[in-house]
């Protein structure tokens, strides 16, 4: 009788052995998986940012380049309105490449905010006053210009009473062959990125054109 107990109470402690060991070995093959589980999700988590991320900074680059694009337009309008004002000296507007520290028009003769000015004096100031206009003069942020445009650059062309507005600027945009139409300013980035100013790789040019027709009186 008591040999029979023993042997059952034998073959009982070698079940329960035999359950641990199973279950032990459950519990770490269940933890490696969870590893791998969360070595897969923080890969994806880690794609999504960084897709997300890049989203994001192509969407401040286009509206970047969106706000200049509006900046530019309104100086071609104000320009345009200028010479409206001042019909009989539409030639006397006409500039090449002007903008940056090496085409700045000279300063007006008088100041016709100030006081009375002649047609050919009125002609100099607005040109003048829409050159400080074009580089963001009047905006500043620690003694930077915080408006304007970005490495601007100017033409304006006249043929009688046509008259051709063109504004360039640096853009946010990929660099590439510029366009045939694009023939103010462009030098200006060849020579900014020869000299390590700007990357010609990630840097081009845009620009903008208004043609229309002002009668001379």
């Amino acid at each position: 009788m008591s040999d029979s107990v023993t042997g059952n109470g034998t073959r009982s402690a070698s079940s329960a052995g035999s359950v641990v060991a199973r279950r032990e070995l459950a519990v770490g093959g269940h933890g490696g998986v969870g590893m791998l589980e969360f070595v897969v999700a923080l890969l994806i988590f880690s794609i999504g940012m960084m897709g997300l991320l890049s989203a994001q900074l192509a969407g401040k680059k286009a509206g970047h380049d969106a706000s200049q694009r509006s900046v530019a337009t309104a100086l071609a309008r104000d320009i345009l309105e200028r010479m409206r004002s001042n019909p009989g000296q539409i030639s006397a507007y006409r500039i090449a490449d002007t903008g940056g520290a090496g085409h700045r028009l000279p300063l007006p003769g008088a100041d016709c905010d100030e006081s009375s000015c002649t047609a050919a004096q009125l002609a100099a100031f607005d040109l003048w006053q829409w050159e400080s206009r074009l580089l963001g003069e009047a905006e500043k942020y620690s003694d930077h210009n915080a408006g304007g445009l970005v490495l601007p650059r100017a033409c304006i062309t006249t043929d009688g009473g046509e008259v051709v507005v063109a504004i360039s600027w640096l853009a946010l945009a990929a660099a590439g062959p510029a366009p045939a139409s694009v023939f103010c300013g462009t030098d200006d980035l060849e020579h900014t990125a020869a000299a390590g100013e700007v990357d010609g790789s990630t840097l081009g040019r845009s620009q903008l054109m208004i043609a229309t027709f002002i009668g001379e009186r």
